[in-house]
């Protein structure tokens, strides 16, 4: 008890009202540990991991062949006084056999669904440099910072309002992509004749 008395008085508080707080926060993990122990396992055969597979199976030319991933991004703008933050969703379509090409659908959630726009076969006909890594994958299309695809593929995704708005597992597909991002990189680049900075190799 002399303890809590101390930790009280440090922080400015009774010993009720610290108890209280800690159980609170307590009460908080564990509900949002349930929480997110759900959503994984909804996320297993979630109905937006087969949204995301038919979205590449439709779209992609012969995208019956092509793993499918869900992948995501944040890009931060302003500064210390105030940030706004701006998150950005994709279904990509990849072949381990073909890295010289990633399909990119920009998606977003309306209502509870998936919607999409037209996909972007990216390569080195269109793109001027792969930067990044395997983690997160910066696409550099021609007109400067406005035109960049980041792609991050995650194992695991469960909804956490606007960062996550799917319940997405998927172990074996980002296992996959980070051995095609890699190849991919090279690849494009190496076509380009550039390095992962878009700087000329002499």
């Amino acid at each position: 008890m002399a303890i809590i008395e101390k930790l009280a008085e440090m922080v400015g508080v009774t010993p009720q009202v610290f108890l209280i707080t800690i159980a609170v926060f307590a009460v908080l993990f564990v509900i949002i540990f349930i929480k997110i122990s759900l959503d994984e396992k909804k996320g297993v055969d979630s109905q937006e991991k087969a949204e995301i597979r038919k979205i590449i199976t439709n779209l992609v030319p012969g995208g019956e062949q092509y793993t499918a991933a869900y992948a995501h991004s944040k890009e931060v703008y302003g500064g210390a006084r105030m940030k706004r933050e701006v998150y950005h969703y994709y279904a990509v379509g990849f072949r381990q056999d073909q890295p010289n090409h990633v399909w990119v659908v920009p998606i977003g959630v309306e209502g509870g669904k998936i919607v999409y726009t037209e996909p972007v076969r990216a390569s080195s006909e269109n793109v001027n440099y792969v930067g990044g890594n395997a983690y997160e994958l910066r696409l550099n299309f021609p007109g400067g910072k406005k035109n960049v695809y980041i792609l991050q593929v995650e194992a695991s995704n469960t909804k956490l309002g606007k960062e996550c708005q799917v319940n997405i597992q998927q172990p074996d597909e980002a296992k996959a992509w980070k051995e095609f991002a890699e190849k991919f990189q090279e690849c494009v680049n190496r076509e380009r004749g550039v390095d992962k900075k878009g700087r000329v190799v002499k």
